[in-house]
């Protein structure tokens, strides 16, 4: 990393959590800053269901859900039913009239639940274009005053910290606090410029073509001739290379290995940074909904993976809902003209840059759809109506399942379980967590 980021983040969540115990005493917040061992007996699975008009139904019970763990059947241990701010789907709300109807209450003071809306902006990776046009959307939101009851948070990765408060204009300024960092961005100058993804695809996938073109790309900005051995495998060293071609291949696998490295790093503590908000929050009274606004960033590591996972057992325990808008809107995979001069002949003729650019562009998507699939959130994407974006997902959904899956007939070995819920009713859409790691077995200290 560029930058002290862990320090930032410390005394960013510790700033936070000092304003919830001012404000919400005598509840206890929790240490920050500190990585959380979680030993979980259960998993918690989040599902949100919508019929075919895209509303949510609140009407089910547990046994209208099945759930597989690799495939096979596994038992529900617990089920929650959590209602959310959102309006109501028809058929739920027919169903509670009815419940009303034949179980008559006196009647009883309306009281507006507590909420707690934390604007989480990530710029760690947001670029200088995506960053004003968001914070411009955000400020246009907190025009309208928070629903009774609710109060708001705007945070940053890299210091940005507003308190809790329910006054949009002290909300407002935190938000035009926020600045673009170009210490986390791709340096264009880099020489040779290789990113977190094609790292990737050169070290991990073992992919001939993209080494080949990274290796033209290292002999073009060192003014290099262009190596024989571009086609090459990066395991397998050059019999016979010339002098430039030895030079260019080294080069080439440093770059490529820094990369990696700094991708992988930096991929943990984005997620650990989320999960200690989540943490942060998760004393608060009445609902919790955490929007991260990004532009998604890569997570290709299996302790990235392990820490997603992680955050997502974390978040259900907490009943915090994470939903996620990309800030990037309706975004092009175009290489801009900035970085066009340093495209070799071999990629423009095979488009491997390109494709490498779309690639890794559809990938950062993918965090974002794990952090809201595995909560009950939505994910925003694809849409320049950012203003809309961050209404819709502050609005939270109507109603979330939360599912417990035991864990105790489950090897503890840390490895991957893909799950699947299926729900007994036709033509309706499932948004649910899609697997978690299984628990490692502690080792006995001597």
């Amino acid at each position: 990393m560029k930058v002290p980021s862990k320090r930032l983040c410390f005394l960013l969540l510790s700033s936070l959590a000092l304003t919830l115990h001012a404000q919400d005493s005598p509840q206890q917040t929790p240490d920050t800053g500190v990585a959380l061992q979680m030993q979980v007996n259960a998993v918690l699975v989040p599902v949100v269901v919508r019929d075919a008009e895209g509303s949510a139904i609140g009407d089910l019970k547990q046994g209208d859900f099945k759930v597989l763990d690799q495939g096979k059947m596994r038992e529900i241990t617990g089920f929650t039913v959590e209602e959310g701010a959102g309006p109501k789907s028809t058929v739920a709300a027919a169903a509670l009239a009815s419940d009303t109807r034949t179980k008559p209450v006196a009647a009883q003071p309306q009281v507006t639940p507590e909420r707690t809306l934390v604007f989480l902006f990530d710029d760690r990776h947001l670029s200088v274009g995506d960053l004003a046009l968001v914070k411009k959307a955000a400020v246009a939101l907190l025009d309208q005053p928070l629903p009774d009851g609710t109060r708001g948070v705007v945070l940053s990765f890299l210091g940005v910290n507003s308190g809790v408060t329910h006054n949009r204009a002290a909300l407002q300024a935190a938000v035009e606090k926020i600045k673009f960092h170009q210490a986390f961005q791709k340096s264009p100058s880099a020489c040779p410029d290789i990113d977190y993804y094609q790292a990737d695809q050169i070290l991990n996938k073992h992919n001939s073509q993209a080494y080949g073109v990274a290796l033209d790309k290292t002999a073009n900005c060192m003014h290099l001739p262009e190596p024989a051995s571009a086609a090459g495998n990066i395991g397998v060293d050059t019999v016979g290379a010339s002098p430039a071609e030895t030079l260019a291949e080294t080069l080439t696998k440093s770059a490529a290995m820094a990369a990696l490295q700094e991708g992988d790093q930096d991929a943990v503590e984005s997620i650990n940074f989320v999960r200690d908000v989540v943490h942060t929050i998760s004393g608060l009274p009445g609902q919790r909904t955490l929007i991260l606004v990004s532009p998604g960033f890569l997570s290709l590591s299996p302790e990235s993976m392990a820490a997603e996972s992680q955050l997502l057992n974390l978040a259900a325990a907490s009943a915090v809902t994470i939903s996620t808008l990309d800030a990037r809107g309706l975004y092009s995979a175009m290489i801009p003209a900035s970085e066009s001069g340093d495209q070799s002949l071999q990629s423009l003729v095979t488009g491997q840059n390109l494709r490498d650019r779309g690639d890794a562009m559809r990938q950062n998507e993918q965090v974002m759809a794990a952090f809201a699939d595995g909560t009950g959130g939505t994910f925003f994407r694809n849409n320049n109506d950012l203003q809309g974006g961050l209404a819709s997902l502050a609005a939270g959904p109507e109603y979330k399942y939360l599912l417990e899956l035991s864990l105790s007939d489950v090897k503890q070995n840390g490895s991957y379980h893909a799950l699947k819920v299926q729900v007994d009713r036709k033509d309706v859409k499932i948004q649910a967590r899609e697997g978690y790691f299984a628990p490692k077995q502690q080792k006995k200290k001597k």
